[in-house]
């Protein structure tokens, strides 16, 4: 589930400290704009709704609003009730907890907000991922914020009741390529070279040891994609995957579609951490580094969300951010 992004922009390093004051495990402010329940993707096709049960697509994005609105009013107090204590915000530099992120949207002073692009994938009874675009105005940090917008994801979990925050990731974004590469053919697994990954190369829908550890069960969709095995690959996606890139919402298809036109062989992969959000979804983050598609090297921060549907473990959702490199001095 990996399009290793064409490259990092100064858009992130401006906004970063604005979505740490704007979105912690979620987002941040005056909603001064209509925003499109469910819109049109910048993908190439929509991902379906997941029809697994629990909340509904209104209904979350309703809790998304409300964290805005709680911004708008500054009540960091109600901001920070509506995240879980184990809360994980990731952006182009900061991966903090709940903590950081309510000391740091107090930095955040928008005078107008617009959400749009909507869209929702249940991921169990309890449990729900929504991705949109982001595009404020105002200041963070007494600095005006630089033009441009985010793709945003927040996860929201039941918890005693209560639907909770628990995961925010947010990316600049950026202009899909005019002539993307083209896909490669399928390769039998046996045909490349192994994989250099902590995993063994077994199925990403096997049963044993990594049923249900979801760190070993991204290593192995990994171990399948430097072994160009697209078909093991394939079938640890959900249907209704969706992921999130700085260059667009892809869905299944697309995500598909955009492996095969990576070398992943020469990737590395490091700090893993799961965060479980219930009995059968957990939240997997850490980095990837790698050669960008223009040679130089890349850093990403990447998370999955992992989902057991019917007794099979399956990747649901994905989100990458490139690393802004730390300036000069």
């Amino acid at each position: 589930m990996k399009r290793f992004p064409a490259g990092t922009t100064l858009l992130a390093v401006a906004l970063s400290s604005l979505i740490l004051g704007a979105s912690g495990c979620t987002a941040a402010t005056n909603i001064n704009s209509p925003a499109t329940t469910n819109g049109n993707l910048s993908a190439p096709a929509n991902a379906n709704l997941s029809t697994t049960g629990g909340a509904t697509a209104d209904e979350i994005t309703a809790k998304e609003k409300q964290l805005w609105d709680a911004l708008k009013n500054r009540d960091y107090e109600a901001f920070g009730k509506m995240l879980s204590s184990d809360s994980v915000y990731i952006s182009s530099d900061v991966v903090g907890g709940k903590d950081e992120t309510v000391n740091g949207v107090k930095n955040f002073a928008p005078t107008e907000v617009e959400l749009s692009d909507w869209k929702t994938v249940v991921l169990d009874a309890d449990a729900a991922v929504v991705t949109y675009t982001v595009d404020a105005r105002g200041t963070s940090g007494g600095q005006p914020i630089p033009p441009g917008a985010l793709r945003a994801s927040t996860a929201w979990v039941k918890r005693g009741g209560e639907w909770l925050a628990v995961y925010h990731q947010d990316c600049p974004v950026e202009e899909r390529p005019a002539n993307p590469p083209t896909a490669e053919t399928s390769k039998p697994a046996g045909s490349a070279a192994n994989a250099n990954t902590a995993a063994p190369a077994s199925s990403a829908t096997g049963s044993g040891g990594a049923a249900d550890d979801p760190i070993a069960k991204e290593k192995q969709l990994w171990d399948a994609l430097k072994r160009k095995d697209w078909d093991t690959f394939a079938a640890g996606l959900a249907e209704d995957q969706i992921e999130v890139e700085p260059t667009g919402v892809y869905d299944k298809a697309g995500t598909l579609a955009a492996v095969k036109t990576v070398d992943f062989t020469k990737m590395t992969l490091s700090d893993f951490k799961a965060t479980k959000f219930d009995a059968d979804a957990s939240l997997v983050t850490y980095t990837v580094k790698g050669p960008g598609p223009d040679g130089k090297p890349m850093v990403e921060r990447a998370s999955s969300i992992w989902v057991n549907r019917g007794g099979k473990w399956l990747a649901v959702f994905h989100h990458g951010t490139p690393v802004t490199p730390s300036p000069s001095k």
